[in-house]
C-alpha cells in the first residue's frame, strides 16, 4: 500500500509519483468505470437486448453523469466496492427501459477489472516513454564517455580493465528488456457476468466491449489473475534494472573509488564534506520495495471458487503502490542520469 509518509509531500517525489496518483484517484478510476458502462449500454443496444432508444438514452445518462462521491464511498464501505452504488446513481429517476439499458448482465468485477486495465494501460504507455528517455540519456553518456577506460569489478573487488561502454551496457540491456516487457503486456477486458459464464450476451458482448475500449479480448479471468501478475512482473523487472544502475552509481561515487561525478549530489546535516548519491540510493530502495510487493501480489492468484472478494481486493492495495514506486524510480533515474558529468577515473 502506498505509504502515507512517503506520499505526504515531506519527501518530495523521491518515493512517489504524481501521474500515478492522478491515474488512481477517484475521478480517474471512475472515468474508466463509466467508459465500461457506456460500452456495455451500446452493446446491449447493438445486440438487440434493449431498444436503440433506451440504449441511446442510457449512453446520454452515462456521458452526463455527475457522481456523488460521498455516497460512492459509503456504498463501498457497505458493499465492499463502489459499483452497486454507482449503478444505483446512474439508474436513479430513469424510466424502466433506460434502467435496463444500464449495466444489465454485467457484474461489479467486470466493471472494476476493465477499469483497472484501462488505468494500467495508460500508465504503462507513460512509463514506456519515460524508459525511452532514460535510454536516450545512456546513449548520450556512451557517446561522451564510452571509450574511457576504468576498472571492472567483480564482487565489489577490482578485477580487470573495461571501457565505460561496458558498464553502460549493463545498465542499458536490462532496461531495454524492461521496455520490451512493457510493450508485450496484454490489457484484458473483463466480461464474465455473475459467475464467469458470459450467460447474458456471451462472446459477442465481450468482443464489442473490448473493441470499444481498445482492450484485448480473451477468456474470462475472474479467478485467473495472471494478467495482473504479468503487469506487476513487468514493473518489478523495470525497477530492478533501475536499481542495478543505482547500485553501480552509488559504488562508483564512493570516496576512494571516484569513478563518477554527479552535479548537485546530496548534502549531509552533520558532515559538510559529504556528497551523498541520494537518487542512486532511492533507486535501490524502490527496486527492493517493488520486488517485495510482487511477492504479495502473487497471493492474489489464490481465488476461492468462481470469484474472490479477499484476493481481488489485495490487488487494489498492492498494484497501485507498485505503479507509484515505479513512477518514482523513473523520475529519479532520469534526474540521476542528467546529474552525471563524468564517468571513469578522475584526472
Amino acid at each position: 500500500m502506498t505509504s502515507a509518509f512517503t506520499s505526504s509531500g515531506l519527501l518530495g517525489q523521491m518515493f512517489h509519483d504524481h501521474a500515478v496518483t492522478e491515474a488512481f484517484a477517484q475521478r480517474g478510476v471512475l472515468r474508466n468505470m463509466l467508459a465500461f458502462e457506456r460500452a456495455w449500454s451500446e452493446g446491449l443496444s447493438q445486440l438487440g437486448v434493449v431498444t436503440p432508444e433506451d440504449g441511446r438514452a442510457a449512453v446520454a445518462v452515462i456521458e452526463g453523469f455527475s457522481a456523488d462521491f460521498t455516497a460512492l464511498a459509503a456504498g463501498s464501505e457497505r458493499d465492499g466496492l463502489p459499483v452497486p452504488e454507482l449503478i444505483r446513481q446512474l439508474r436513479a429517476d430513469q424510466p424502466k427501459g433506460v434502467q435496463g439499458a444500464i449495466h444489465t448482465g454485467a457484474t461489479s468485477q467486470d466493471v472494476l477489472d476493465s477499469a483497472m486495465m484501462l488505468t494500467c494501460r495508460a500508465l504503462v504507455q507513460d512509463f514506456a516513454d519515460r524508459v525511452t528517455a532514460c535510454l536516450s540519456q545512456i546513449e548520450e553518456l556512451e557517446a561522451q564517455f564510452g571509450s574511457v577506460q576504468m576498472m571492472g569489478r567483480t564482487r565489489m573487488q577490482a578485477a580487470l580493465p573495461i571501457a565505460v561502454s561496458d558498464r553502460l551496457r549493463s545498465w542499458r540491456t536490462p532496461l531495454q528488456g524492461g521496455l520490451q516487457k512493457l510493450g508485450a503486456l496484454e490489457f484484458m477486458v473483463q466480461v464474465g457476468g455473475p459467475v464467469g459464464r458470459r450467460d447474458a450476451q456471451g462472446d459477442a458482448m465481450a468482443s464489442h466491449v473490448a473493441q470499444a475500449l481498445e482492450l484485448d479480448s480473451g477468456a474470462v479471468w475472474h479467478s485467473d489473475r495472471r494478467t495482473v501478475l504479468d503487469i506487476g512482473h513487468s514493473l518489478m523487472l523495470l525497477c530492478g534494472a533501475l536499481g542495478k544502475m543505482g547500485a553501480d552509481i552509488a559504488l562508483m561515487a564512493q570516496q576512494g573509488v571516484d569513478e563518477i561525478a554527479l552535479s548537485g549530489a546530496g548534502g549531509s546535516s552533520a558532515m559538510a564534506h559529504k556528497r551523498n548519491p541520494v537518487r542512486a540510493e532511492a533507486l535501490q530502495t524502490l527496486a527492493r520495495y517493488v520486488a517485495g510487493q510482487q511477492g504479495i501480489l502473487g497471493q492474489s492468484l489464490v481465488h476461492e471458487q468462481e470469484r474472490s472478494g479477499a484476493a481481488w481486493a489485495l490487488e487494489w492495495m498492492v498494484l497501485p503502490a507498485m505503479f507509484d514506486a515505479t513512477g518514482a524510480a523513473l523520475t529519479q533515474a532520469h534526474a540521476l542520469l542528467a546529474q552525471i558529468t563524468r564517468i571513469g577515473p578522475a584526472d
